[in-house]
């Protein structure tokens, strides 16, 4: 994890090859406390500074609060699948679309954040209880052709909260908060 905005949101998006329990572990660390570095990094934020963004046509910090949520909420529900069937296929969907409804305001981001809390404490003890057969249960990813494991899920979306994080930092002119 690095704490330098611009480093993060430019690293490459991992996939791994190979199962290592210290990287699940690690990944998992990251994706537990990413809710409370959010809240960290907003804390004294005003309304009107939810609607900064990071980059000329990029999301406002409110949009990406919000694409925490919806993104998160879908990958959990993936690796429910993948633990709960046989190798499923997961239905894809427009973030851009996802991110414009109603509650996806600047005023809704305290209950996403209560939301994305909530949501990573229940997603931390479902994939923590793993053991490594329960890692390597998969599900079909239709609009990237590609099957995911779920250690490959936790990776990437560890590297997903740091990235979008890392935008909000830059658009609030914050560091990342550790």
């Amino acid at each position: 994890m690095t704490l330098d905005p611009l480093a993060a949101s430019r690293q490459p998006r991992p996939v791994r090859d190979a199962w290592d329990p210290a990287n699940a572990k690690q990944d998992l660390a990251i994706i537990a406390a990413l809710p409370g570095r959010v809240s960290r990094l907003l804390e004294g934020v005003g309304t009107q500074s939810l609607g900064a963004r990071y980059r000329e046509g990029g999301w406002t910090v409110a949009e990406i609060v919000h694409h925490l949520v919806d993104s998160h909420l879908h990958s959990y529900l993936r690796c429910k699948y993948a633990l709960c069937e046989n190798h499923p296929s997961i239905v894809p969907y427009d973030e851009n679309t996802w991110v414009a409804t109603p509650e996806c305001s600047a005023d809704g981001v305290p209950e996403a954040l209560d939301f994305l809390a909530s949501l990573h404490a229940r997603w931390i003890r479902m994939m923590s209880g793993l053991d490594e057969t329960g890692w390597h249960r998969t599900f079909h990813h239709p609009e990237r052709n590609r099957d995911f494991t779920l250690f490959q899920q936790a990776g990437l979306y560890g590297w997903h909260g740091e990235h979008h994080l890392a935008q909000a930092a830059m658009a609030l002119g914050r560091p990342m908060p550790a």
